[in-house]
């Protein structure tokens, strides 16, 4: 619990040193993620007059972080619980846990890059560690590496073909973004282990959130690896209404593919986008997995006193 405290100070110190303002984001919306591969947890929110909602808890503040800077804030970060369902319980997930979240408008995904890693070199450096400079690299340049196709150019014929060549398996209703995957999760993670590595420029359809690049083929997202481990995924963030709408249709779409309950577009976000300044980023960065790794430790249960694993024994 002392560790938590002094990251969470080291966090604070951090971003308020940058002219960050702190600011909190609730915790049960009505809706809570578009996202196809995330599951929310789902209640309904009653009042005394009869009436009742859908609603769902958060999984992640992003939705409005980016309300409050259509509103008219500039740099602001947030420390909040996130809950995700169908979720693992131990080694690297729980069901709930701490998200950091942090936003600034003016400013590109490069600059959020420079950012991340020295947020990452201040924390390791209050537990006497030493966080490692990135190596950077782009989807498009591992795919090329790795399985010989251009992901500016291959489709879901080219990418299901690159999944019969290396043996891995597919299903018939594979999309383009699960084919990705695949290849991305079978071949192209698994070379991150032992790097600190930030992977950028994923194709448009696995970065639905974020600023397209100039040729349209890629968003501004990247994340980043302490060896092996996904610490956290950033934007250059997507403020034409319009295009975020189209995309939110066709994750909903998606959605229903997977048989997931769909959940109302967000049209407050929706209106508010328009006011946020082109470019702004943000980023998201799992706490809990922050805490194991500057502190040498290998599972959320080695940081969390009361995990899943402890709350929910059958």
């Amino acid at each position: 619990m002392q560790e938590r405290q002094i990251i969470q100070d080291t966090i604070r110190v951090f971003f308020k040193t940058l002219g960050y303002l702190e600011v909190d984001t609730p915790l049960l919306v009505q809706s809570p993620d578009m996202e196809p591969t995330l599951t929310p947890f789902e209640t309904t929110v009653k009042t005394p007059d009869g009436k009742s909602y859908n609603a769902g808890l958060i999984t992640s503040p992003e939705y409005s972080m980016k309300k409050l800077l259509g509103l008219g804030a500039q740099k602001i970060f947030t420390i909040t619980k996130v809950f995700r369902n169908d979720e693992e319980f131990g080694n690297k997930h729980n069901p709930e846990f701490t998200m950091l979240e942090w936003y600034a408008q003016g400013e590109d995904f490069y600059t959020l890059m420079e950012e991340t890693e020295d947020l990452m070199k201040t924390v390791f450096a209050k537990f006497g560690n030493t966080f490692d400079t990135c190596e950077k690299r782009s989807l498009k340049d591992l795919f090329f590496e790795m399985f010989q196709i251009d992901l500016a150019q291959s489709g879901r014929k080219e990418l299901k073909a690159t999944c019969d060549r290396f043996k891995i398996h597919t299903d018939q209703s594979d999309n383009e973004s699960d084919l990705f995957y695949r290849l991305f999760l079978s071949k192209i993670e698994p070379t991150f282990f032992g790097k600190n590595i930030i992977v950028h420029s994923y194709p448009a359809y696995q970065a639905s959130l974020s600023r397209k690049t100039p040729n349209g083929k890629f968003g501004e997202r990247f994340e980043l690896y302490y060896k092996g481990l996904e610490m956290c995924n950033g934007y250059t963030e997507l403020t034409d209404p319009e295009e975020q709408r189209k995309r939110f249709e066709m994750e909903r779409e998606e959605r229903i593919r997977l048989g997931k309950t769909t959940f109302p577009i967000d049209e407050n976000l929706l209106n508010l986008l328009a006011s946020i300044r082109n470019p702004s980023f943000g980023n998201a960065l799992g706490i809990d997995r922050l805490h194991m790794v500057a502190t040498n430790r290998t599972s959320i249960d080695d940081v969390l006193p009361l995990s899943a694993n402890i709350l929910f024994k059958k």
